[in-house]
């Protein structure tokens, strides 16, 4: 039994490479059916081989912090360095299916930009204490976690339109669907720095917990969530929407609370923590699909 649990704990940063994946893979497929696109294979599978490719690259990168936060995750990346051969060939791969198929857009382009941007130092920054210099996305305080959910949230929905052409579909609706997956990755991301926090101090990296400290942050997530439920209410009172989609979009601002407060309360262990946060993108996706067949 323990080396069961042992060998569950080694193929852990795997089952997070490829649970993130698949969940690139549902969440446009979720998207397509919600839309009435039919199922476009092509179109996930580059999409999450996009994902697989911009997050493995991150492992590589993020030794600094691993090694404070996730000592295990550190040493199986860099015992498994085939993984970096496999996020590269990931990539060529889905950059070559779109473009074999004519289907290569800019929100593509838009997506490897962020990946590769987020993994190296690319991006000019210029500060009055230390001039101009090349930071990762990574490093900019707050604009990481606005520029993940933003584009995580836009890319769901943009991708299969562009893929398939799309006209027809309440844009307003839709806006509001990613509106609600925004604010969810956002509680996500902002929650991963919250959890990595003493190991984005050692590494020198100003997320808003090194700054503001955990509780701060918190409070930050949860004042966010009370606004967007109270947006919620307030269209749906109006008459703007339908109770599905209300209860669907409620759900995205309120399931937060669930982690953020069982962190709060430190009862339960950070590693079914960390489990709650990541499976907001499974609730959105099988959200997404029983909203499709109502």
């Amino acid at each position: 039994m323990n080396s069961l649990q042992s060998r569950i704990r080694e193929l852990k940063p795997a089952a997070i490479l490829l649970y993130l994946s698949l969940m690139g893979f549902l969440s446009i497929f979720s998207v397509q059916k919600y839309l009435g696109l039919g199922f476009e294979p092509l179109n996930c599978l580059s999409f999450m081989g996009i994902i697989f490719g911009v997050y493995t690259l991150n492992r590589f990168t993020d030794t600094t912090e691993d090694f404070t936060n996730d000592i295990g995750r550190l040493l199986f990346f860099q015992r498994k360095r085939a993984f970096l051969f496999l996020a590269e060939a990931s990539l060529a791969a889905s950059i070559g299916i779109l473009l074999y198929v004519g289907k290569l857009n800019w929100m593509h382009f838009l997506l490897l930009a962020m990946g590769f941007g987020y993994s190296y130092r690319l991006v000019p920054w210029y500060s009055r204490t230390r001039g101009f210099r090349m930071l990762r996305i990574k490093e900019m305080t707050f604009v990481k976690n606005l520029a993940v959910s933003f584009l995580w949230s836009s890319s769901v929905f943009v991708v299969p339109v562009l893929y398939s052409g799309a006209a027809g579909f309440d844009r307003v609706m839709v806006w509001l669907l990613a509106g609600g997956l925004f604010i969810s990755t956002f509680n996500n991301t902002l929650f991963d720095d919250i959890m990595d926090e003493p190991g984005d101090r050692v590494a020198g990296i100003k997320t808003l917990p090194t700054l503001w400290g955990g509780r701060k942050s918190i409070a930050l997530l949860m004042t966010v969530d009370v606004a967007w439920l109270l947006a919620v209410a307030a269209l749906r009172l109006a008459g703007r929407i339908d109770s599905g989609h209300a209860a669907f979009l409620a759900f995205l601002g309120f399931y937060p609370f669930l982690y953020l407060g069982l962190y709060s309360r430190k009862t339960v262990p950070s590693a079914w923590i960390d489990i709650l946060s990541e499976t907001d993108l499974l609730f959105f996706a099988l959200g997404m699909l029983m909203l499709s067949v109502r």
